[in-house]
Parts: structure tokens; C-alpha cells; sequence
């Protein structure tokens, strides 16, 4: 058996897995009471580009079974941070609670489905999901996929809108607005971080003065998005984490999941989608907008006839406070040089130099330009 992980307990919780066990989670997963395994393997599934913040493992396992076809399963770890509330916006445990609550095993008809959970466990240090492993079968997306998926988010979000949800603290509130206060030490001490020449590669002078105004005016963007019709956002769907699967569309990683307003859904798929090869200033603008429109379109049919208007001030209001994020996790990577193999590796550049002037050039349309958007589009 493979292991990828330091965690001494959970090494030992891997090493542990008996026979039974796995049997029951093969029987579980492929709906079969009649399964039972004959061996089992596992290894570390990588991250990839856009990774959720630390704390989390993910294993595949692919089990042998006796007389029957094998099966495949996806385990999850959560891992406990200490001192993190529940209320954080990235709390170590949301994920874990939502599915324990079943909040997605209906979602809304032609909108995605969940992963099927095969088994929770709380380990008071860590919590593990198993989950049905799915084949994606779509390997690189068209401006048509784009389109697809963001009108699915569309009639999801629409299908949704002033719902009940659960009155609990881990479901994350207006997620875009919870992440600010987070950011105001590296704006504070933006001077100091200047003195990098990555730094200032990322983030030129003619951009500079016009990112801060907008960190200045954050309140503005914030009190609007508390201000829009409120629905279920994942907040983290974006290519890697929707799979086009023989089951259907499965929409993976909820750990951002909580009450948005309606057009925030939209920032992760469009943010994400512009540091993949080919962005440019026009492409990024016919993205945007071929994105939204679906996204309307996906309202619409879910019976949301209300002004199209809120929905871009959803989407350029948490857009710009993302984008306000974005430059605290750039520099950050730029001025470590311990990450700028990985930071090569994701973006297949040679130069630290070119990754830092292409975040420049990112940021030019996710935060400057979007950021104008959202300013006239909250004064008229």
C-alpha cells in the first residue's frame, strides 16, 4: 500500500483499514451488498493549480473485488486548525458539516449534482470523507463549455434565491466580504513588500494607486453585496472542480459554500479561467461577458425575473474584493522564492519575472477594470 502523508495519525488510521471496512465502503459506493474485497491500494491524489487552502489530503483507492469489477473511491481528509472559528471563511470543517446535514443531496434539476458520500468520519482532529470517485471527460473546455456551466450556476443559484438554509455558523456568510478583514496586515505592510522587484513586477505604479483606492474603498463594495437577493453560492466552482461525468455534472469542493448574493457564484469560474494559457485583454472580456449572459439566461429559467443589474453588481463587486485578495496571495508567492518552482511548474514559465508580469496583466482586467465597472455600476 502507497502513503503520501507526514501525519503520523493518519498514517495510522490508513495502516489500520481492515478487510471488513473496505468491503463496506466498495458495497456503499457501488450500491452492491454483495461485494467483497480482495485487495486494495491507494495513493495521494495532487492539488493541482488552484489547490484549497492547507489542511486537506485527498487519496484514491482503488479496490479489488472477489468475482466482481474493481472500485474506485475518493478519500478526503479535513485536517483541524487550531484557533479557527467557525465562522471563518475558510473553517477547516464546512465541507464535512454539509454533507453531514444532506443540504446537497437535491440540488436544484439541471444544475449539477454533489458527490455521492459514501461514508463521514470525525476523528476530533481530522475528519475523512469518502466519496465516489468520477471519471471527467472533458480534458480542456470550449467558450461553449463556459457557457454551459454558468448557466447551470445560473438556474442553481435562480432555484435558490431567499431559501431556507440552515442557521448555522459554519455555513459561510457573503464569503467575498468575510475574506477582507483578512487582508488588511499585507495591504498595511504593501511599502515594505514593494521592496521586492517581484513585487513591483506584479504590481506596477500605473496600477498601484488605483488597487489601493480600491482597497480603500472595500466598505463600498461590501455593504453592496449584503445589499443583493440571496442564494446558495458554491463559491469555488471553477474548471477543476466540475467534472463532466457519465453521472452527470458533479460539482466538487464546497468548503467555500455558504449564503451569497446572487452573481458571486460567477467570480472563481471567470478569476480562474484567466491564469490558463492564451489569456489576453479581449479574451478575458468575451469570456466575462459570454459567461454572464449564461449565468442571466440560467436565472431566467429558474424563475428569477428580477433586474439582470443586481446580478453584475454580485459579480464586480465580488470580483474586486477577490481581486484584492489576489494581490496578497501573489506576492506572497512572488517573494518566496521556496515556491517558485511550483509557481513555474503550474503556469509553464520559465521566468519568475514572466509569471509576476502576467499576474500584472490578470489583474489589469479582475481588479482594475472590473473594479471601475462595479464604482459606476453602484453610482447609477
Amino acid at each position: 500500500m502507497l502513503t503520501a502523508t507526514s501525519d503520523p495519525a493518519t498514517e495510522r488510521r490508513l495502516a489500520e483499514l481492515t478487510a471488513a471496512q473496505i468491503t463496506e465502503l466498495a458495497r456503499l459506493a457501488a450500491d452492491d451488498a454483495s461485494l467483497a474485497a480482495a485487495a486494495w491500494r491507494y495513493a495521494a491524489v495532487q492539488g493541482g493549480f488552484g489547490g484549497a487552502i492547507g489542511g486537506t489530503a485527498l487519496y484514491r483507492f482503488w479496490i479489488d473485488c472477489e468475482a466482481k469489477p474493481p472500485v474506485s473511491l475518493i478519500l478526503k481528509i479535513l485536517y483541524l486548525r487550531r484557533g479557527e472559528t467557525a465562522t471563518s471563511p475558510y473553517y477547516w470543517k464546512r465541507e464535512y458539516e454539509l454533507y453531514r446535514a444532506r443540504l446537497l443531496e437535491d440540488l436544484p434539476a439541471r444544475t449539477f449534482i454533489a458527490p455521492k458520500i459514501v461514508q463521514l468520519r470525525d476523528f476530533g482532529d481530522s475528519c475523512w470523507i469518502w466519496m465516489a470517485d468520477y471519471a471527467d471527460h472533458k480534458t480542456s473546455w470550449t467558450f461553449d463549455d463556459y457557457r454551459a456551466v454558468a448557466r447551470r450556476l445560473g438556474r442553481m443559484n435562480g432555484s435558490m434565491v431567499d431559501r431556507d438554509l440552515p442557521a448555522s455558523d459554519w455555513l459561510a456568510q457573503s464569503w467575498h466580504s468575510a475574506i477582507v478583514p483578512g487582508l488588511a496586515d499585507a495591504f498595511a505592510a504593501l511599502p515594505n513588500s514593494l521592496e521586492q522587484p517581484l513585487a513591483r513586477i506584479t504590481l506596477p505604479l500605473d496600477a498601484r494607486d488605483e488597487i489601493m483606492a480600491t482597497w480603500r474603498d472595500r466598505e463600498l463594495f461590501r455593504a453592496a453585496l449584503r445589499q443583493l437577493p440571496q442564494t446558495l453560492c458554491h463559491n469555488d466552482a471553477f474548471r477543476r472542480n466540475i467534472l463532466h461525468s457519465d453521472a452527470g455534472v458533479v460539482l466538487l469542493d464546497w468548503a467555500l459554500a455558504g449564503r451569497g448574493g446572487l452573481g458571486e457564484e460567477l467570480v472563481s469560474l471567470v478569476a480562474l479561467a484567466l491564469y490558463y494559457s492564451g489569456f489576453t485583454q479581449e479574451y478575458a472580456a468575451r469570456l466575462d461577458q459570454a459567461v454572464f449572459h449564461a449565468y442571466i439566461e440560467g436565472l431566467r429559467e429558474a424563475g428569477w425575473q428580477g433586474d439582470a443589474r443586481l446580478a453584475r453588481i454580485g459579480y464586480t463587486c465580488g470580483m474586486t474584493l477577490r481581486g484584492l485578495a489576489g494581490v496578497k496571495q501573489d506576492i506572497n508567492l512572488l517573494i518566496d522564492p521556496s515556491q517558485h518552482q511550483e509557481l513555474r511548474n503550474v503556469h509553464e514559465r520559465d521566468s519568475v519575472e514572466d509569471i509576476a508580469a502576467f499576474f500584472a496583466e490578470v489583474r489589469r482586467f479582475r481588479l482594475v477594470r472590473i473594479a471601475r465597472e462595479a464604482r459606476r455600476l453602484l453610482a447609477s
